[in-house]
């Protein structure tokens, strides 16, 4: 009877620690998975002769079977899909770049609900100043807790406007502003820096730049509510920090990691994460390169720095150029490094040894895949207490899609 009991709780084990499922085929064929962190995975279907341009969601996450299926009509043949970790809202837009001052997006909730707006970007912009969107340069496209952001520059003869225009989720007001503006032709330090989002803190978004000289040589920040007012300023130092020059560029599902864009030459990369200012970027330690991330002690006095997590970057070559992005998660901080070959690093909020996962696409549909060396190659999702785990090479099927839960 001992040996049947224990034989049976083997058994017991093994299915809570493996379950595979199905999900069902759809009308037309599967044919990629996305993540949407903190939601779970997004299995695509649709016509691949692209006659019929309708797209198939079917959410997937850890009930064994399809949480939710949405449908929605793209008019182009790609749309590009923006998220962030646990937003409650992600999208897909029809185009990245403006379109006769327009964007075409279809707003996808948790729920599965979905709505579809034709923005106009001329009439806000026209708020802020003579300002025509064909003469913007768009830098990037993030979902924040409250908004889809948008931020551009603008340059004339004579300064360079950074401009930001925010949507909210709930009712699709649009506001924009500016962020910063700098002179051209001035030799100052905070004439010579680029803007970019470092985070949120509550319902604000707060935009960051490099201080590249000078005493004050460390990051300016600006805190802004979704409606474009300013409510915070503040310069944080750089003490104790000895990074070498990257370019910043974007990570994750976020428009400046689709359209690849990046600025040089700078010396860490500030985030705010977690209720706290972390800085990261690469020290070199002798011959060997080591990506470091520096979280901010003193909260108040902006100039205390402690190191909190280091990894190994392999991959570093000194003849090649350095890029470095990052993706803020609930675990931690993701962390894309660049140079002979791509590199995903992973620093959680809790442990002092990051983790180094290997080549990792800029703009991943598939974050969760820094957070484990299990599974390689496999699409995996990071559920509560298990692993959602996807064969990839299954695509493009007419036929079921086979999933595998892993018990952590």
């Amino acid at each position: 009877m001992k040996k049947s009991l224990i034989f049976l709780f083997a058994l017991v084990s093994i299915a809570t620690r493996a379950q595979n499922f199905e999900i069902p085929p759809l009308k037309q064929p599967y044919y990629d998975i996305l993540e949407w962190k903190g939601i779970g995975a997004l299995a695509l279907s649709h016509d691949l002769t692209l006659t019929q341009k309708q797209v198939d969601l079917t959410m997937v996450s850890g009930e064994g079977k399809s949480t939710w299926q949405q449908v929605y009509n793209p008019m182009a043949k790609e749309t590009y899909f923006i998220s962030e970790d646990g937003g409650k809202y992600a999208y897909f837009l029809e185009n990245l770049e403006l379109k006769d001052n327009k964007v075409f997006i279809h707003q996808l909730s948790a729920a599965g609900n979905i709505k579809v707006m034709n923005l106009n970007f001329l009439p806000i912009l026209k708020r802020i100043g003579s300002f025509s969107p064909s003469d913007l340069y768009l830098t990037d496209i993030i979902t924040t807790e409250k908004a889809l952001l948008w931020m551009f520059k603008h340059r004339d003869k004579e300064k360079l406007t950074t401009i930001a225009v925010s949507l909210t989720h709930h009712n699709f007001n649009m506001y924009a502003f500016i962020v910063s503006e700098n002179v051209i032709s001035s030799s100052k330090i905070e004439d010579q820096i680029s803007w970019y989002v470092a985070g949120e803190k509550g319902e604000n978004i707060l935009f960051a730049a490099r201080l590249h000289a000078g005493k004050e040589a460390g990051w300016k920040v600006k805190e802004y509510n979704p409606k474009g007012v300013m409510v915070a300023e503040r310069v944080l130092e750089q003490r104790k920090t000895n990074f070498i020059a990257h370019a910043r560029v974007g990570f994750g599902r976020r428009g400046s990691a689709l359209l690849k864009r990046s600025e040089p030459n700078e010396k860490g990369t500030l985030v705010f994460a977690n209720g706290n200012y972390f800085v990261g970027g690469i020290e070199m330690n002798g011959t060997t390169a080591n990506l470091i991330t520096y979280k901010m002690d003193n909260q108040e006095n902006g100039k205390e720095w402690i190191k909190v997590c280091e990894s190994t970057c392999t991959n570093y070559n000194v003849k090649k150029d350095l890029e470095v992005g990052c993706f803020r998660m609930d675990e931690g901080i993701g962390w894309y490094v660049n140079s002979a070959k791509s590199e995903g690093h992973f620093h959680s909020f809790t442990s002092d040894t990051g983790i180094a996962s290997g080549s990792i696409d800029q703009a991943t549909s598939n974050p969760s895949r820094l957070l484990t060396a299990e599974f390689p190659s496999k699409f995996v999702v990071e559920l509560d207490t298990k692993w959602l785990v996807f064969d990839t090479k299954q695509f493009p099927t007419k036929g079921s899609l086979n999933f595998e839960y892993k018990q952590k």
